[in-house]
């Protein structure tokens, strides 16, 4: 949260096809964590969903995102990573909050709110997070699918061919 800064006023919508790599691939892969949740098996569930946190968002993603925060060099880089995160961890909590109920609302309490957008007043009666087609990007996640097999060479490849 100490990337999104006390003054970021997050955006009413996102456009993904207009950001970088990066955030377009965290979005996607958000977006198959949400759809693989249909199935209604708990342990499946959770383990999904801390998945993403942990592997995708926390390891890799924030990671990436770093030199748009200490670099003075991409201004509209830096803007996309910090509406990107904001998505992410609006989602994400609302995500995790079936599992961490008391831990979620905390956090999402302190995020702040898009302009001229009223919030509900607790996560708990948030909708809960469903895919957005927009966000889907497979060509995207098969590259850094290639990225992350070169750099993990013993790590198998999810798909054989180009989307």
């Amino acid at each position: 949260m100490s990337k999104l800064g006390d003054e970021y006023t997050p955006p009413a919508t996102i456009e993904p096809q207009k950001m970088p790599f990066s955030c377009q691939w965290i979005l996607s892969v958000l977006n198959k964590t949400i759809s693989s949740l249909d199935a209604y098996k708990f342990s499946d569930a959770s383990g999904a969903v801390y998945a993403w946190w942990q592997y995708q968002l926390c390891d890799i993603f924030i990671e990436v995102i770093k030199p748009y925060f200490f670099g003075n060099n991409d201004k509209s880089g830096k803007g996309y990573a910090q509406h990107t995160l904001w998505v992410c961890l609006d989602t994400g909590l609302r995500l995790l909050h079936p599992f961490m109920p008391f831990v979620t609302e905390e956090l999402w309490q302190r995020l702040p709110s898009p302009k001229n957008h009223t919030r509900e007043e607790s996560i708990m009666i948030c909708e809960y997070p469903s895919v957005v087609e927009s966000w889907t990007n497979d060509e995207i996640e098969f590259e850094m699918e290639m990225v992350e097999s070169a750099v993990n060479p013993s790590a198998p490849l999810r798909r054989l061919e180009r989307p």
